[in-house]
C-alpha cells in the first residue's frame, strides 16, 4: 500500500508526504499504488497550501525495490491477464514523467535499497537525498528486462559514462558512489530524518516553487555540513577513469569484450563482469539500443519508446524466463534466448520497436 499525509509547517503551509508501505516486498510498487500516487500528485499540484512533496519508504531496509515483479509474472503467464502488465508499465512510466515535470519541489529520502522503479522515483525528484545505507541499481538484465522508468535517458546523464556500465552489468552504487556520479545530490545520516523533517517544518515557505527549491537546497547543504553522513568506502570513483575507457565507443561487442577481459583487483569491476556473464544477452542489446536512441529524444519520446518496449517484453523475450529463474522457481538457471551476445546482436531487437 501507499499512504499519504499532510505535515503542517510553522508558517501554515503543508508538506505532502508519500509513504511507500509494503515492507514485505521492500516497498515495491504495484499498479494500484502507482495509480494512487498519480491521482494524489495531481490533487496536490493545484493545492496552493502544498509547497513540497516528500517521498520515502517505510522501514530501514528499502526506499523502493522497484515494481512487484512476481505480480507481473502471474499477469504474463495466466490467461487473459497480459493487459495488467501493460497497464502497470504504462502507469509506472507516466508516474515518473509526472515527477520529472512536477511544478513544486520533490524531495526523495532514499534510504536503503533503491532499485528499478524505485530509482525512477528518485530520478524524478528535484532534491535527491541518500544515506549511508543506500544501494542503487538497475538490475534488469538479470531478469531479462531493460533499465526503464526513463533510465534509457537519465542513466546517460551520470558522470563519466558510468550509466552505461550500470545498464550493461547491473552494477550497484553505494551512497558515496551515487553522490560522486550525480545520482544523488546530498547524503545525510540514516538516523537524521527527524532533524530533516524539523528543518522542513521551520522553513519560511513562500509557495513560490523556484524560491522554495533554492531554500530547500540551502537547508540540505547546511544539514549535510552540520551532520556529515558516515559514507561507506567508494567503489566506483577509484576506477572511474578505467570504467570510462572500458565503456567508450559505439561497438557493444567490443565493450563487452573489454569488460569480460578485466583481471584487476577492483571488486566492483569483478562483480560487473560476473553480472554481465549471468545476464540476458538479449536484454543487453535492447538496453544498449534504447539508450542509443534516447540520446537524441525528448523525455516524452523516451517514455513512449520504453512503454512500447515493455509491451513486447511481456510477450516475447527473456523477461518471463528471467523472473521464473530468479524469483519463482529460484533455480538461478535462466535459459536465455538468444544465448550469447553474438547471437543477440545478429538477431537484433527491431521488433521491440514495432507497434502492437
Amino acid at each position: 500500500m501507499v499512504r499519504f499525509q499532510l505535515v503542517p509547517t510553522h508558517n501554515g503551509a503543508w508538506i505532502a508526504e508519500i509513504l511507500l508501505d509494503t515492507p514485505g516486498t521492500l516497498n515495491a510498487q504495484n499498479l494500484l499504488m502507482v495509480n494512487q500516487m498519480r491521482e494524489q500528485l495531481a490533487l496536490w499540484r493545484t493545492d496552493d497550501r502544498v509547497v513540497l512533496v516528500l517521498i520515502r519508504g517505510v522501514g530501514e531496509k528499502a526506499f523502493c525495490a522497484g515494481g512487484d515483479i512476481k505480480a507481473l509474472y502471474y499477469a504474463m503467464t495466466e490467461p487473459g491477464r497480459i493487459g495488467e502488465a501493460d497497464d502497470f508499465f504504462a502507469s509506472e512510466y507516466a508516474l515518473c514523467r509526472d515527477l520529472h515535470r512536477y511544478p513544486k519541489p520533490i524531495l526523495a529520502w532514499a534510504n536503503g535499497l533503491i532499485m528499478g522503479g524505485g530509482w525512477g522515483l528518485l530520478a524524478g525528484a528535484s532534491h535527491k537525498v541518500v544515506t549511508e545505507t543506500s544501494v542503487l541499481a538497475m538490475p534488469e538484465i538479470g531478469i531479462g528486462l531493460f533499465p526503464d522508468v526513463g533510465a534509457s535517458s537519465w542513466l546517460g546523464h551520470l558522470h563519466h559514462n558510468v550509466g552505461r556500465m550500470l545498464y550493461l552489468t547491473a552494477s550497484q552504487l553505494n551512497a558515496a558512489d551515487a553522490v560522486a556520479a550525480g545520482a544523488a545530490d546530498w547524503a545525510l545520516p540514516a538516523n537524521g530524518f527527524e532533524s530533516l523533517l524539523q528543518g522542513l517544518q521551520e522553513m519560511p515557505w513562500l509557495a513560490q516553487a523556484q524560491v522554495d527549491a533554492q531554500m530547500l537546497s540551502q537547508l540540505l547543504s547546511a544539514l549535510s555540513a552540520a551532520t556529515p553522513c558516515p559514507l561507506p568506502e567508494a567503489q566506483w570513483p577509484p576506477v572511474s577513469e578505467q570504467v570510462e575507457e572500458v565503456v567508450c565507443g559505439d561497438d557493444l561487442a567490443a565493450i563487452a569484450t573489454r569488460i569480460q577481459a578485466y583481471r584487476g583487483e577492483s571488486r566492483w569491476l569483478q562483480q560487473a563482469m560476473s553480472n554481465m556473464q549471468a545476464g540476458s544477452p538479449g536484454s543487453m542489446v535492447l538496453s544498449w539500443t534504447l539508450a542509443q536512441r534516447a540520446a537524441s529524444m525528448d523525455y516524452d519520446a523516451v517514455v513512449a519508446m520504453e512503454t512500447l518496449a515493455a509491451k513486447h517484453s511481456v510477450r516475447h523475450g527473456d523477461f518471463r524466463e528471467g523472473v521464473r529463474a530468479r524469483l519463482i522457481d529460484r533455480d538461478n538457471q535462466p535459459r536465455w534466448s538468444p544465448a550469447t551476445l553474438d547471437q543477440a546482436l545478429a538477431e537484433g531487437v527491431a521488433r521491440w520497436f514495432e507497434n502492437i
